[in-house]
């Protein structure tokens, strides 16, 4: 039973306890220094970023991974890293228009060091930092990673996550219009893929298939996704993938000095006359760095080929405030992210409006969403581990309102709360990152999590309850040659306490292993198997209730089982002067996959969906290739296929998204003064479901153009960058197979975007 607090209070209760778990690390950090100087102070360290002919690249970003320290250049070239701990460290050096490279250092001995970048306009990150919680090249990698970079973000980045992703081969987006979207991996999306910000899970995105990740993107430097299992490191949840967003990092001032900078974007769309406004501003001085972000956006209703969507636009504030105390002994951040806004849906019996046409009078379904998040991180050097201290309470509260028929039969617009939800959880994680020489290397951690989910509103669609859990896992890492090495294991418990219902328990150890072999300059393979788990969400076990955005009602099963999965993965990555791609193949089998199906049932005029379980088996193959055909000319495509079966019933699984396939041409050049320019097109084709659900509506075969154009450099003494994209350049009429929207809407049709930003 949940306690009679309110789930503020409850929610104040639990924040408690975890600053003092994330001030923890700090308390240790400052006993380690006092017991072992010499191993832990701080030195400075310089350098210099210069291209192929040696000539100074001002404006590179230079940032320690690990730590969080991001410098730039000088208009000479040269950095320095202040306050860098004893230690072996993983820089990374970056510039738009330049190949990105890592490099390690050791700290006090590190020299001045040196960056030489080659041009290369195709953006592509040196490390990756979600496949084993540290640095790692993404070759080196057992699983498929892949990311989306701040050029590409700068470019498409939009409120909803998943459409910034789905150009990424093996992404799709679950969608409710241009504003809400879900990121389906491999077919697996909701529950199956987990979403972390700065390495914490989002709680709860899962409710139904209109609810998002809460987080802008406008908030990250870049984003990772693991296409595969990923339990072991980031427990229940991820057996179809992972999406990590990872925040830029804060400026470190040094020699004295302080540093305060801004800026403001601004963008428009034709489609449905969104305007969105995002203020930045950032400073150091002495140990001491911040950031204020605020972005603001606004929609009408979307229009397609056929006419407009009417009460499908959007209003939304989102925004982050960060602080962070940093010096020899580590640092410690607190920070406070808000994502929210009021999201309107388009009913089933709400076909578009024609030009000329008066909308209905009922004003139809809306979402209001608020998900507010406190995070306290700290790390902390000592002697040659690192440790990694993380807390956060999130508070996610959804309204969801309908119109009052009685009130429109008045003439009168009188909204009601339908369901009126709310999600606390607190959650805590430490991680002891460490080196064992030759070769081997890994981490150690332990983590926890404590949940509230109260309901108000007219319809109880899931009892109140509570939900507790706990892991601990460790992963290695072993290089040897050309070998790497992948290995790790994990225990997770997890508790559900619903009201009225029996209390469920669940418990499971998950594995991962994987090797990548170096079979040449450039050339690597790899194999990993992982299985991964999650236990039934409180929607599966114990929903009763319509769902009115779905339009059926829900009945949940009190005796579901937990769901796992063994996936087998197979790649092969090259990187040959300047062509660079990846093909993988996998196969996840599933015992005890959870779904939903319709029966013949009808209960509140709403057709009766129940949950089942079955054994259930998908399979895929995904490609991408990258071409620098010319110095002004790049070309690049990707392509992917996947088939889910019911093996239970013998039956195609549902929502299996056909198969797709995407090329890009793109030319750009940079100018004496380091102006760059960029004008480009896109091409993306999606095959007609051949193999669906029964229940599945399937959509015809359609090809869609974009193209995208821009500029960026200094003008006036300032930063300024132009972004102009049009998404369905010939207006193409086409319903994508995961919209809701496709049974009676078709999807958008020509947007054209345009994005400003000017430094401060």
């Amino acid at each position: 039973m949940i306690p009679s607090r309110t789930p503020r209070t409850a929610g104040l209760t639990l924040l408690v306890p975890l600053m003092l778990a994330a001030l923890a690390g700090p308390l240790s950090a400052r006993t380690a220094r006092s017991s072992r100087v010499h191993r832990t102070r701080s030195d400075a360290v310089d350098g210099l970023v210069v291209d192929a002919r040696g000539d100074a690249i001002a404006g590179a970003t230079v940032q320690v991974v690990e730590l969080g320290i991001a410098v730039a250049s000088d208009t000479d070239g040269r950095f320095t890293l202040p306050d860098v701990p004893a230690g072996r460290w993983t820089v990374t050096v970056s510039h738009p228009g330049h190949r990105a490279r890592a490099v390690e250092i050791d700290v006090p001995a590190a020299a001045r060091i040196r960056v030489e970048l080659e041009v290369d306009p195709i953006p592509i990150d040196p490390v990756t930092v979600s496949v084993t919680r540290r640095p790692l090249d993404p070759s080196s990698s057992p699983l498929p990673v892949a990311s989306v970079g701040r050029e590409d973000l700068d470019r498409r980045q939009s409120i909803s996550l998943a459409r910034t992703l789905e150009r990424l081969a093996g992404v799709r987006t679950l969608s409710t219009g241009r504003e809400i979207g879900k990121p389906v991996i491999r077919g697996s999306t909701g529950a199956r893929v987990v979403v972390l910000s700065e390495g914490m899970r989002l709680e709860d995105y899962a409710w139904s298939d209109e609810d998002a990740p809460s987080i802008d993107a406008a908030m990250a430097d870049r984003v990772e996704v693991v296409r595969g299992p990923g339990s072991v490191l980031f427990g229940p949840g991820a057996v179809g993938g992972v999406v990590n967003v990872i925040p830029r990092a804060l400026p470190r001032a040094s020699n004295g000095a302080s540093i305060l900078r801004g800026s403001v974007d601004f963008s428009t769309a034709t489609n449905n006359h969104e305007a969105d406004l995002i203020l930045r501003g950032e400073g150091a001085a002495g140990g001491w760095s911040g950031r204020l972000v605020l972005a603001g956006r606004k929609a009408e209703a979307l229009h397609t080929p056929e006419g407009e969507l009417e009460n499908t636009g959007f209003e939304a504030l989102n925004g982050e405030a960060v602080i962070e105390r940093h010096g020899g002994w580590g640092t410690f951040t607190a920070r406070y992210l808000r994502y929210g806004g009021e999201f309107r849906l388009l009913e089933e019996d709400g076909p578009p409006v024609g030009e000329g046409e008066e909308p209905p009078l009922e004003e139809g379904p809306e979402r209001k969403l608020a998900d507010d998040r406190v995070v306290l991180a700290g790390n902390f050097p000592i002697g040659g581990l690192r440790l990694e201290t993380k807390a956060q309470l999130q508070r996610h509260h959804l309204i969801e309102l309908e119109d009052d028929p009685e009130a429109l039969a008045k003439g009168r617009f009188v909204e009601v709360e339908i369901y009126d939800l709310t999600l606390d959880t607190g959650s805590a994680e430490v991680l002891l990152h460490h080196e064992l020489g030759d070769g081997i290397s890994g981490t150690v951690g332990l983590s926890g999590r404590v949940q509230t989910s109260t309901g108000a509103g007219l319809l109880q669609l899931i009892p109140d309850a509570s939900m507790r859990g706990g892991g601990v896992f460790a992963l290695e890492r072993v290089e040897r040659g050309r070998w790497t090495f992948l290995a790790g294991a994990r225990a997770d418990l997890e508790q559900i306490d619903a009201d009225d219902q029996p209390t469920r328990s669940f418990s499971s150890t998950t594995f991962s292993g994987g090797a990548v072999f170096r079979a040449a300059e450039g050339l690597a393979l790899s194999a990993n198997v992982g299985r991964a788990w999650r236990a039934p969400t409180l929607f599966e076990l114990f929903a009763d209730g319509p769902r009115l955005g779905e339009g059926r009602y829900e009945i949940g099963r009190a005796d579901l089982d937990p769901e796992s999965a063994i996936n087998l993965d197979v790649g092969m990555r090259w990187s040959a002067g300047r062509l660079r791609g990846e093909v993988s193949g996998f196969r996840n089998t599933f015992d005890g996959y959870l779904f939903i199906q319709p029966t013949a049932q009808v209960r509140d005029g709403y057709q009766v969906f129940r949950y089942a379980q079955a054994d259930a088996t998908v399979s895929g193959l995904e490609a991408s290739v990258e071409l620098e055909a010319t110095p002004l000319l790049s070309l690049g495509a990707t392509g992917e296929t996947l088939t889910g079966t019911n093996d239970t019933r013998d039956e195609p699984l549902p929502l299996m998204a056909p198969a797709r396939v995407r090329f890009e041409a793109e030319l750009h050049s940079t100018g004496a003064t380091g102006v760059r320019r960029w004008l480009g097109a896109e091409v993306e084709h999606v095959a007609e479901q051949g193999d669906p659900n029964p229940n599945d509506l399937v959509t015809d075969a359609y090809t869609l153009v974009h193209a995208v154009a821009g500029i960026e450099g200094r003008w006036a003494g300032r930063d300024l960058r132009v972004d102009l994209t049009v998404r369905n350049l010939f207006d193409e009429a086409y319903r994508d197979f995961l919209s809701r929207y496709k049974s009676f809407a078709l999807d958008p049709g020509r947007d054209v975007i345009l994005r400003l930003r000017m430094g401060l």
